[in-house]
């Protein structure tokens, strides 16, 4: 574990210090037991063992992810802004910078694109129907002719 005291050098916020502590990943693997559960989720380590008997989706959820990283699981289940902001009470500091994977660093969800992807989802298919609808209409006429 490291302790790390940043000031606000943007002028600002002049005598405002912030700690950051920051932990190992060995150190958040030792964490795994129903007393003591540290997850880590975006680069950031949190304390949940309170929130053990509160989980919605039950303790056997966050035992499953104790002393890990959780990201992925966290993110997959798509939890509310509530949870999220719930989280924040948990955290008691960051992973150290050189356990951090490659790009993997950020704080906060990955910005997807979801906006620019998700008219193919209902693009393609409504395209397709309008495509299906003219070739039976035609072959349609075709039979009735002949």
């Amino acid at each position: 574990m490291a302790t790390v005291v940043a000031s606000g050098g943007d002028g600002k916020e002049q005598g405002v210090e912030t700690s950051v502590t920051y932990y190992r990943l060995e150190e958040v693997a030792k964490r795994n037991s129903s007393k003591d559960i540290w997850l880590v989720i975006h680069g950031r380590v949190y304390d949940v063992s309170r929130f053990l008997d509160e989980h919605p989706g039950g303790e056997e959820v966050l035992m499953e992810q104790a002393g890990g990283d959780a990201t992925e699981s966290f993110e997959d289940v798509g939890h509310s802004s509530d949870a999220r902001e719930m989280l924040k009470q948990y955290y008691i500091g960051d992973v150290h910078p050189n356990d951090l994977k490659p790009g993997g660093g950020s704080k906060e969800p990955p910005k997807s694109n979801t906006c620019k992807s998700y008219w193919s989802y209902w693009i393609f298919p409504i395209v397709g129907a309008i495509l299906l609808g003219f070739l039976y209409r035609y072959y349609m006429a075709e039979s009735k002719s002949s």
